[in-house]
């Protein structure tokens, strides 16, 4: 049985941005978390919502999936060190140099990456940006 399409996702993310010298130089790894953490000093990057379609077999075997990434900065600059993760992931999962991507029974064979940002304008010194990830999915048999 493999994993769930979102959890699969979240874990193929995971690693490809802990494996990101860009990234990490931005976000130390234990700042990317999976949780609802509240934050505090310095930048945090949180696996946000994650949603999935199942597919219509009429028409495809594909599953749509679609993963928010939060980025968090407080200090300052903040606004400028936000659009450096958040542009640090777009780069990182942008991009057919690794389509496609396998992992724990799944395949993504595309991935569209879009970024928004706001400031939180009663907190000036923390800014906020989302990573919205839009997967296209397929399941595939795995040894048992």
């Amino acid at each position: 049985m493999s994993l769930d399409a979102v959890l699969a996702l979240t874990k193929m993310v995971a690693e490809r941005l802990l494996a990101s010298p860009e990234f990490i130089a931005l976000c130390p790894p234990e700042r990317f978390v999976d949780s609802y953490t509240k934050p505090d000093a310095g930048p945090l990057v949180q696996i946000g919502n994650g949603d999935w379609t199942p597919p219509d077999h009429n028409e495809t075997w594909h599953h749509k999936v679609f993963l928010d990434l939060d980025v968090w900065t407080r200090g300052e600059d903040n606004a400028v060190l936000c659009r450096q993760i958040a542009g640090a992931i777009y780069r990182t999962l942008s991009g057919a140099t690794w389509a496609p991507w396998r992992g724990d029974g799944w395949i993504v064979h595309g991935l569209s990456v879009s970024v928004t940002s706001d400031r939180d304008t009663s907190e000036p010194a923390l800014s906020h940006a989302t990573v919205v990830l839009d997967a296209i999915m397929q399941e595939v048999a795995t040894d048992a």
